[in-house]
């Protein structure tokens, strides 16, 4: 042979190895086999050739198959509940299709992530978009049907290796919104045969070792089940929306009829925080009064009743309240002026911090209110958005000036008097100073006057001395 029929060949072959990569034809042939030997036909050719003409000339699925699907259609798009929503399409996928695993993808517009669902999750994870073989289906808005995923080059074994799973066959078809933009993605895993029955030790047993690639009826109705994903999960979109509206305007109607209401400093404290968490979906919150003559944030634990009290300068909080500006961290751990060693003490997780500054009559700032961890409508974990912002500056333009007539920020002629009495001396949820009713903790008692706590754990500030 000649040096240049060599080369020729040598090219030839080369270019043949690239449209076998390109075309996965192994992957082909390998589900021909698969089909083949799933079915044990006595005439494999004539068989296979069938197939190949029913998958090619039908488009049309079968009475059966669209029974089986308008019924799973219908149960989806009958909830309205985001959680019970993802729940029921993960559930109805799973029968649909016969298959070992469903996972949900679901776009999260605020983070510009895909919270990922699983049928062998507890709890949801965030993935970045174009992640994965799911993300590029996001991106690219085309069903990929794989049915040997370790042939398949942009397959990622690595969870199969941590936990002893085997992924051989996956479908994953994209899902798009009303505009055709892709909103989500739905992936099935593992299609297993009819007669299949789940062995009583999975890890010995990998039902992947098992599997069968998914067919093209399977494509047909994954296509036509997320269409109906779609609608289901606009709807529940909706519904959390008008819901979270519904709870916000609720709130602040409460925050209004208790500032309406003749509280002391300190009921009234803990009667805001608890009206903010729940009019911004807040895991914890604090209202601060800034006391001015001692260049303090002063607050009341929603837990213990302890008094709170931290410098003006200190911390977000005093950063918001000195510079009279909201304070948004979407990661504190991210940023340098959160303090870790209170997570390291207590054990509690931060995640998301809110600071918003809350002003007087006079546009003075009076106190700080400061949101630690936004709560998704399932219970994760997000940070903050603008919405957060106009809402919570509402609730402190109906606050601010209430808390600017408050004792810690009244005129310095009663500054004689001391704080815990100011603070606690007109609260109307059982509170009193009027020396005939017995004390909460007998330790806190300094004179012949004696404070009754119904409300309120304790009041560590130390009690005055003196008569009437």
């Amino acid at each position: 042979m000649t040096v240049g029929a060599k080369k020729s060949a040598d090219a030839e072959r080369q270019a043949l190895d690239q449209y076998i990569k390109d075309q996965r034809v192994e992957a082909v042939v390998q589900e021909c086999m698969q089909t083949i030997l799933a079915a044990k036909p006595d005439n494999p050719r004539r068989f296979l050739l069938n197939k190949l003409e029913s998958d090619i000339e039908s488009d049309d699925l079968s009475d059966a198959d669209l029974q089986r699907l308008f019924v799973v259609s219908r149960r989806i798009t009958a909830e309205i509940v985001p959680q019970d929503t993802i729940n029921i399409v993960i559930s109805e996928t799973l029968q649909l299709l016969n298959c070992d695993t469903v996972s949900l993808f679901v776009l999260d517009r605020k983070m510009d992530m895909l919270r990922l669902y699983a049928s062998n999750l507890d709890t949801p994870i965030m993935v970045r978009v174009g992640q994965g073989i799911a993300g590029s289906v996001f991106l690219s808005g085309e069903l990929v049907n794989i049915p040997d995923c370790y042939q398949y080059p942009a397959f990622d074994n690595s969870f199969d290796a941590k936990t002893g799973y085997h992924t051989r066959s996956m479908i994953v078809v994209p899902i798009l919104d009303y505009d055709g933009q892709s909103c989500g993605v739905i992936q099935a895993i593992n299609k297993m045969p009819a007669n299949y029955v789940p062995p009583q030790d999975p890890k010995r047993f990998p039902a992947g070792k098992l599997a069968i690639p998914f067919s093209r009826q399977d494509e047909k109705m994954m296509i036509h089940l997320a269409q109906h994903v779609a609608i289901a999960m606009r709807n529940a979109e909706v519904y959390r929306e008008a819901i979270a509206c519904s709870e916000r305007a609720t709130g602040l109607l409460n925050t209004i009829q208790s500032l309406s209401q003749d509280l002391g400093t300190q009921s009234l404290l803990l009667t805001l925080t608890m009206h903010a968490s729940k009019v911004c979906s807040a895991q914890r919150s604090t209202v601060f009064i800034l006391d001015d003559h001692v260049e303090q944030l002063w607050s009341v634990s929603t837990d213990t009743g302890a008094e709170i009290r931290i410098p003006k300068r200190a911390g977000i909080a005093g950063e918001c309240c000195c510079s009279g500006s909201v304070i948004n961290i979407p990661d504190a751990y991210a940023d340098p002026r959160f303090n870790q060693q209170i997570d390291i003490k207590t054990g509690f997780r931060t995640k998301s911090i809110l600071a918003i500054p809350m002003f007087g009559a006079e546009q003075e700032v009076v106190g700080v209110i400061q949101m630690i961890n936004k709560v998704s409508y399932d219970g994760q974990l997000e940070y903050f958005d603008d919405d957060d912002i106009e809402i919570m500056q509402l609730f402190g333009t109906f606050v601010g000036p209430k808390l600017s007539h408050s004792s810690l920020t009244a005129s310095k002629k009663e500054a004689h008097k001391s704080e815990g009495e100011m603070a606690l001396g007109s609260v109307n949820s059982g509170l009193t100073l009027d020396g005939h009713s017995q004390s909460h903790r007998p330790e806190a008692v300094r004179s012949r006057k004696s404070i009754q706590v119904q409300a309120l754990d304790t009041f560590h500030e130390e009690l005055p001395d003196g008569g009437d």
